[in-house]
């Protein structure tokens, strides 16, 4: 089963599940919250393998694994789709903290680099 259909189909089975109520209990509410901690598991996962795709292909040609131009569109973009009640500074600081894991792994993987020498590059 490939990861795209692994989300898929944690995302039915999320859904198949009835809302907790407010008389549940807390129970319910963490199956809830544990099963979404996978979904989310899997995307992270799922957009570390591609940013690292991307990291082969910079390899390739030669390019910087940190292009802060990048980083700001992407930053500017899950801003732009934020419904809430996660606040944008809240948003952003996850985001950052993602594209920070993200840029290691691949200096890491394409670069040979040690993880503490991940800070992003000046200029």
């Amino acid at each position: 089963m490939s990861r795209i259909d692994r989300i898929i189909s944690l995302l039915q089975e999320l859904e198949a599940l009835p809302a907790p109520t407010a008389d549940a209990g807390i129970g319910a509410w963490r199956e809830r919250i544990d099963r979404i901690d996978r979904i989310v598991l899997e995307l992270l996962n799922e957009r570390s393998h591609s940013a690292n795709e991307i990291g082969h292909v910079k390899q390739q040609l030669g390019l910087p694994i940190y292009v802060p131009e990048r980083e700001h569109q992407v930053l500017d973009g899950v801003l732009h789709h934020n419904p809430g009640p996660l606040e944008d500074a809240a948003v952003r600081r996850l985001f950052e903290r993602i594209i920070d894991e993200t840029r290691s792994l691949e200096r890491r993987r394409y670069q040979n680099r040690p993880p503490d020498d991940d800070a992003p590059a000046e200029g």
